[in-house]
Order: C-alpha cells, then sequence, then structure tokens
C-alpha cells in the first residue's frame, strides 16, 4: 500500500510512518521538517528505501500541491491518505490572538479538507482508497481552555461524515480518529516528569489505524473515540444531558 501521512516529524506521525515502512508498505510524509532523529529515525526511514519526505507546510497551497506531485513520483500512485498534523493550543480565550486562532483553524479543519480535495481525484482514478482523519477528544467535548482547538477538531469529525457519504460509492472510506492526550516515544522522551503510564499509549491508535487500512469490511462515515474510561464517563453524561435537555426544551415549545 502507497501511504501518504502529514505530520511525519515527530510524535504519532513518526511513528506511523516507522511502523508501515517496516510492514514494507510505502510512505510519503509531509511536514515542515524531517523526522526528529536523535534516536535516528529518519536514517533508519530513508535506508528502508520505501519512505520519501517533502518539507513545507500544510497550511501552504503551493506546498500541498507539490507534496502530493512528489508522492505520486516516489510511490507511483496514493492508495491511503492520513491526515494526522495539527496544531494545539490550550490557552484560555483572553489569551489567544487572533493569529493562534487562524493557525488552529487552519492547521487543525482547512488543511485536511485541503489535502483530501487534492488526494481524492488519484484515490477515484486508482478504483478507490483509504481516508483516516486524525481528530481528537477535544472536539467531542468542551471546556474553557479549548476555544481554539475543540472547534476545528469537532469540524473535522463532522466533515469526515459528510465527505463519507459522497465517496462511499467510488470505494473510498472516510474516517476519524479521536483520541485523548496520549503518551508517544518522543513525548516520554522530552517530558520525563510526566506520569507516561496513565497515559493512552500511541500503539493503541496505531492499531486502529491498522484496522481501518487493512480491514476486510467496508467501514466509512464512522468516528472512532479512543476513550480512558474518565473521559469515556464524562462524554457519556455530556450526551445524557444534551437528550434530557432537548426533551425539556421540547416541552416549551
Amino acid at each position: 500500500m502507497n501511504i501518504f501521512i502529514t505530520g511525519v516529524s515527530r510524535g504519532l506521525g513518526k511513528e506511523l510512518a516507522v511502523h508501515y515502512t517496516e510492514l514494507g508498505h510505502k510512505v510519503f510524509g509531509f511536514s515542515r521538517s524531517l523526522p526528529e532523529h536523535p534516536d535516528g529515525i529518519a536514517e533508519i526511514l530513508f535506508a528502508s528505501g520505501n519512505f520519501g519526505h517533502y518539507a513545507g507546510s500544510v497550511n501552504n497551497d503551493a506546498d500541498i500541491y507539490a507534496a502530493v506531485g512528489e508522492a505520486v513520483k516516489f510511490m507511483g500512485s496514493i492508495d491511503a491518505l492520513i491526515n494526522n498534523a495539527a496544531y494545539k493550543n490550550f490557552k484560555m480565550p483572553d489569551e489567544i490572538t487572533a493569529e493562534e486562532y487562524k493557525e488552529s483553524v487552519q492547521t487543525n479543519l482547512t488543511a485536511p479538507i485541503l489535502i483530501c480535495n487534492k488526494i481524492i481525484p488519484l484515490l477515484i482514478k486508482n478504483g478507490g482508497g483509504k481516508i483516516i482523519n486524525l481528530s481528537s477528544n477535544a472536539g467531542m467535548v468542551s471546556y474553557a481552555g479549548g476555544t481554539a482547538y475543540c472547534p476545528p477538531k469537532a469540524g473535522l469529525i463532522n466533515y469526515s461524515r459528510c465527505l463519507a457519504k459522497f465517496l462511499k460509492d467510488k470505494n473510498i472510506s472516510v474516517n476519524a480518529i479521536s483520541p485523548p492526550t496520549f503518551s508517544t516515544g518522543d513525548y516520554r522522551r522530552t517530558n520525563p516528569e510526566i506520569n507516561h503510564g496513565r497515559l493512552l499509549q500511541s500503539e493503541k491508535i496505531i492499531r486502529l489505524t491498522d484496522y481501518l487500512l487493512f480491514g476486510k469490511k467496508f467501514i466509512t462515515g464512522k468516528n472512532f473515540p479512543v476513550f480512558r474510561f474518565k473521559t469515556w464517563l464524562k462524554y457519556y453524561y455530556y450526551k445524557q444531558f444534551e437528550l434530557f435537555e432537548y426533551l425539556f426544551q421540547s416541552r416549551l415549545k
């Protein structure tokens, strides 16, 4: 399989690139810089012969165009897209600048949409494919420090569902994965003071990605929340409260 992945310089994107090249798939990464290599990852990836990369911004139309073109040159075609690049900002609303709001919406929502638009014609030409958009639990809940991050992540979930309806008859699946804060190798190395045992591990997200990419069953239009139990309870409470609120309002009409 030929897989196009954004945000491969570190964290989950880098781990996905390593995982799929080790399985023998071709991977093309698109990020501002090469995968960080204190652990020699960049050298390992390029030495495999299955990894290509374009250095650029997902927020730049010219870079998107160039990255997709280089990916096709390197892999011959694109079978799957994983939109992983993200911008996190958890400041309080009165601390966030206009530019930070714009960057969050652009990186977390607009960029994945534009990358999908560029790659969809290639998938249709190939007779099918897979699109996985990495959203977040933040797109399903709300909190005071989430005004820059929660809305675009919620939008990415709904965009994925809408796009899936359009593409379901073209043998192209579109799904979202929504994890909470999780631990990766890079996060463990740069933040050793955190108790990473209490966080979701990136391996669980990678297993879910494998399922969506290689499963025989055609699954599309779904959001896959990867909840820890405490977060699941909070989300369940919100949903029940919204239902009761709706029933109450309906009686007022």
